[in-house]
């Protein structure tokens, strides 16, 4: 049996927090209209959103590292390749335009590429952020419902 944590669960954070007895901070707390349940709900929607944020932003870099090395595995076979090429050819005039062209097509390849790259990054950021900006927006009006019905309460 594993002890290890799941830190894409948001129970493990909440269990985290009864252990340390954070739970206990709202216990003696009577104040009119307070709901701590729904604000242990709401905080567990919170430690969701960042897991689920996290685990997005993680898969879009490891599809981004993954793509990564394949370019670089790539850029070495044909570097290689190249390097053989050139020591075994005599240079003419028609190899060094032909090889030039060569290089000005890697080149242009190589740009797309990390063009490529920098958007998948930037969606993984982007696609992140949604979830913590959605959350954010729920958690607001959530606030405002919580502190609507404590003032009802109150009065």
């Amino acid at each position: 049996m594993s002890t290890e944590k799941n830190w894409f669960d948001p129970n493990t954070y909440v269990e985290m927090m009864k252990s340390n007895d954070m739970m206990k901070m709202f216990e003696g707390a009577k104040l009119p209209g307070f709901d701590a349940e729904a604000l242990t709900e709401a905080q567990k929607k919170n430690v969701q959103a960042f897991v689920d944020a996290n685990r997005i932003a993680a898969e879009g870099y490891q599809s981004l590292f993954k793509k990564q090395v394949e370019v670089m595995q790539a850029s070495i076979t044909e570097m290689t390749e190249a390097m053989k090429e050139a020591t075994t050819s005599p240079m003419t005039t028609e190899n060094a335009e032909a090889k030039m062209e060569a290089a000005k097509a890697q080149f242009e390849k190589s740009v797309t590429l990390f063009t490529d790259m920098s958007e998948a990054a930037r969606k993984a950021n982007e696609d992140a952020f949604e979830i913590i900006r959605a959350r954010f927006s729920e958690g607001v009006t959530e606030i405002r419902e919580m502190t609507e019905a404590a003032m009802k309460t109150a009065a």
